[in-house]
């Protein structure tokens, strides 16, 4: 089907009304909302205009970012929020609705009628200010089903003839199925005249891309939904999920292919703008999304693709990765590394995957550590160069009544031929130890002024032995514009953490061509493999 979409994206507005959301950094916000508008959104809905200060700040400074998306702002059909929307000069106004009696009555405690001329009202005073009127019809699907059908149906003709541009059906519950959503879609058709018919679905059950690909075949092509589907509860339909497979499931050319191609990178950008980790699982874009480490889907790969990826991922910016863990074999670990940039001689090839399997025994896993992968082989190759060169240090933790802890780490380390002590507070260990190193480091390295930890995991791999267990450090780092996972397995969590701090700055100094700093330091001429993060 090749309708023409129109998108409207409410990730700064329902989005972040999720649990654990947090949208706090300025800079941030506003690339991630250029991005947004960079993949040919129609709509962006930034704020409740009767919100706070933060949202209306997020819209007025998105009015003058030239974008090419229209910038909206949120109000319900109420007289402040009308004044408060034409008060930031939007040119559209997203405006809800109560499509139940039952709403009308308990939440606004209004009559039926008080509430539709409270919607007729609300319109026409924003259409008459020359503004795009989109009506979110709340909890409409559940009206028509569970409620008062032609009550419903009422709501709709008052926000039509008030001067709507479009009409919004909400499964504001997400209570609907596939089959309810296209049986009221085919209703509301023959009972009133809609051109402009939207979508806007929860993901209470699960079911919010099924219903809005649901209604999309049903001739609807205004769709509602969140970057990563994020939102409050279970979340909004996921808009990185819909847009491909509007795209290849139905040919839809809505979207070119250099805006199908920054998807992914948009993914991460919003993520990070909203301080939330991104989600290895997510279709299309996600980290392992096309991810494999079997054997046989390695080799299977390596002669036909399709056979086991349904796409290519390089259509959305996302990539291939092939994984080693404790079932992998040669093959794999040959194919990985090749997907890395790295050709394991034949001869090296023994002694590689013997030193992996050891390493395997003692509880790591390079699944979801391809930084650390990387420069495990590249060590075993003898073509690590050295940047530095480890001393010693002390962590020192205080902790007195009525005192919050605290933690200092203490960092000897030769680089450039300095060698002396360094030392820096964190809030615990691991994050003293990462402010130390960073800040040793940065002297000579300044680059590294741009990394920071953002994701922090433990997991006791010999739980038979409590605290004697061994555990297994994974943790995330970023530049600003890429991410990657290193890996440190040790008994001593500090000595696991420490391990996986080493090899994330090692990696992050390798990728920006770097060549050893000291004069004494050991220089291996090496080109850098192939950056392996998004």
């Amino acid at each position: 089907m090749n309708l023409k979409l129109s998108i409207l994206d409410t990730t700064f507005r329902d989005g972040i009304q999720g649990e654990n959301v947090e949208a706090a950094n300025r800079q941030e916000i506003i690339q991630a909302i250029q991005a947004i508008d960079s993949l040919g959104v129609s709509y962006l809905e930034l704020g409740f205009a009767t919100a706070n200060e933060a949202a209306r700040l997020r819209i007025t400074k998105a009015l003058d970012l030239n974008l090419k998306a229209k910038v909206s702002a949120f109000g319900r059909t109420h007289p402040n929020d009308v004044k408060a929307i034409l008060g930031l000069k939007v040119p559209v106004a997203v405006l809800v609705g109560k499509s139940r009696k039952r709403d009308a009555e308990i939440s606004l405690r209004k009559t039926p009628e008080q509430n539709l001329q409270l919607i007729r009202d609300s319109i026409t005073t924003l259409a008459n200010a020359d503004l795009e009127v989109i009506f979110d019809a709340e909890h409409f699907f559940q009206a028509f089903w569970e409620d008062d059908r032609d009550y419903a149906l009422q709501a709709l003709e008052a926000a039509l003839t008030s001067g709507a541009h479009w009409i919004v059906l909400c499964d504001t519950n997400g209570k609907m199925t596939p089959q309810k959503i296209i049986q009221t879609i085919t209703n509301v058709k023959e009972l009133i005249p809609i051109k402009k018919l939207g979508i806007h679905t929860h993901n209470d059950r699960g079911l919010a891309l099924a219903n809005a690909e649901a209604a999309f075949s049903e001739g609807v092509c205004h769709i509602q939904g969140t970057i990563g589907g994020v939102g409050e509860r279970t979340g909004n339909m996921d808009l990185t999920t819909f847009i491909p497979n509007i795209c290849f499931n139905y040919g839809n050319k809505s979207f070119n292919p250099n805006q199908l191609k920054r998807l992914t990178r948009v993914y991460l950008l919003v993520c990070d703008a909203l301080n939330i980790t991104p989600d290895p699982k997510k279709p299309w874009v996600g980290d392992s999304a096309f991810y494999t480490e079997a054997g046989m889907h390695e080799s299977g790969l390596e002669r036909d693709p399709g056979s086991y990826f349904h796409a290519n991922p390089e259509l959305i910016g996302n990539r291939m990765r092939g994984g080693v863990t404790d079932q992998s074999g040669r093959a794999n670990i040959t194919a990985k590394a090749k997907h890395l940039g790295i050709d394991i001689p034949d001869d090296k090839l023994t002694a590689i995957a013997a030193r992996h399997q050891e390493l395997v025994d003692m509880g790591a896993n390079f699944g979801a550590a391809d930084a650390s992968f990387l420069l495990f082989v590249l060590r075993e190759l003898g073509q690590l160069p050295k940047f530095f060169e480890f001393v010693g240090l002390r962590i020192t933790i205080n902790k007195w009544e009525n005192q919050p802890i605290q933690t200092e780490a203490n960092l000897k380390m030769k680089v450039a031929g300095e060698d002396q002590w360094h030392n820096a507070a964190g809030d615990g260990p691991v994050n003293a130890l990462d402010e130390v190193l960073r800040r040793k480091l940065r002297k000579i390295y300044p680059d590294l002024e741009l990394v920071k930890l953002i994701d922090f995991k433990v997991r006791i791999i010999d739980a038979v032995r409590g605290t004697a267990a061994k555990v297994r450090v994974l943790v995330d780092f970023t530049d600003g514009s890429k991410t990657w996972t290193t890996m440190g397995v040790h008994e001593n969590i500090i000595e696991a953490c420490w391990n996986a701090l080493l090899d994330s700055y090692t990696y992050k100094l390798l990728m920006n061509s770097h060549k050893p700093a000291a004069a004494d330091a050991t220089e291996i001429a090496v080109t850098a493999p192939m950056d392996i993060t998004l």
